[in-house]
């Protein structure tokens, strides 16, 4: 009689809720699946988003790079063809007549006039060459420039993106901790098989990390930023090389080539740093992503 009383008495107590108590699992399963679920998609959409970020800038880095070596190769070839103008100035400003008697009065007639004529070629082809190696610089900024605003678009939809995510994973911590007391009950009211799957299910679940994506907003941030000026200078790299490819040899056309080399210089930087970012945003992303595929198998146990 004594020990019925007295367990009677006990089950009027909190602290001994195996008595008559009903098992949440079912709901606490059904919380978490509805609240930690689906991010994994989520995650891997972003993460192609990203790869493909870093392939554009990545592209973008090595059309400035070309651009920038074009550039200088140009401005080399320009030089040398300069340097043959000036010495075939003097000749190039004689008559028909002066320009025969000039060659019969120096008495090596014909190999002078090879001499002449070689330089004529060496000079076109150095023209040539250069023209080829501006249209080579401008379609290279252009194409730079191209890809600039692809990253730029792309890094603004992963801001957004990873917000959205960081949300989503702060709602599955959140169910977590709103739950932690349900879960703990289920190791007295519930099957203990069923109690163990719940404790792997949070555990794998808290792997989560809101921090990891405030990291791929504030890269993505930098990245378009990086692309934004990579536009900018792209787009006037590509006008001012196109100004600076003739064959003129003035001071205005050689500052348009040196700005034309510096601009691209400038995307290649820009377009680095962006490509630089969005590699390493990954590794974010794939922190999450590893542990949110851990989250999701353990759920798909219960």
């Amino acid at each position: 009689m004594k020990i019925f009383v007295f367990i009677s008495v006990l089950c009027l107590f909190p602290i001994a809720s195996y008595c008559n108590e009903k098992c949440e699992y079912a709901d606490v399963v059904s919380a978490l699946r509805t609240n930690c679920s689906d991010i994994n998609i989520e995650l891997q959409q972003i993460k192609k988003s990203e790869i493909a970020n870093t392939v554009v800038t990545g592209v973008g880095t090595a059309a400035a790079g070309g651009a920038l070596v074009a550039g200088i190769k140009k401005k080399d070839f320009d030089k040398k063809a300069e340097e043959l103008d000036k010495q075939m100035e003097n000749v190039k400003n004689m008559t028909s007549q002066e320009f025969v008697s000039f060659l019969k009065n120096m008495a090596r007639y014909q190999e002078l006039k090879e001499q002449y004529n070689s330089l004529c070629k060496m000079k076109y082809d150095y023209q040539a060459r250069a023209t080829k190696l501006g249209n080579v610089r401008t379609g290279l900024m252009a194409g730079n420039t191209v890809t600039a605003v692809a990253g730029t678009v792309i890094s603004h939809k992963n801001q957004s993106k990873s917000d959205t995510i960081k949300d989503m994973i702060q709602t599955c911590l959140d169910t977590i901790k709103d739950n932690e007391q349900k879960i703990g009950q289920t190791m007295f009211d519930c099957e203990r098989k069923q109690y163990e799957n719940l404790k792997n299910a949070v555990s794998k679940c808290r792997e989560l990390s809101t921090d990891n994506m405030d990291k791929v907003f504030r890269q993505n941030k930098i990245s378009a930023i990086s692309s934004g000026i990579n536009i900018g200078t792209g787009a006037a790299g590509t006008i001012t090389s196109a100004l600076a490819n003739q064959n003129k040899y003035d001071q205005k056309t050689k500052n348009l080539n040196t700005a034309a080399n510096v601009l691209a210089g400038t995307s290649m930087v820009a377009s680095g740093v962006s490509t630089v970012f969005n590699a390493t945003t990954l590794k974010s992303i794939n922190s999450n992503l590893r542990a949110s595929q851990s989250c999701e198998e353990a759920l798909s146990k219960l």
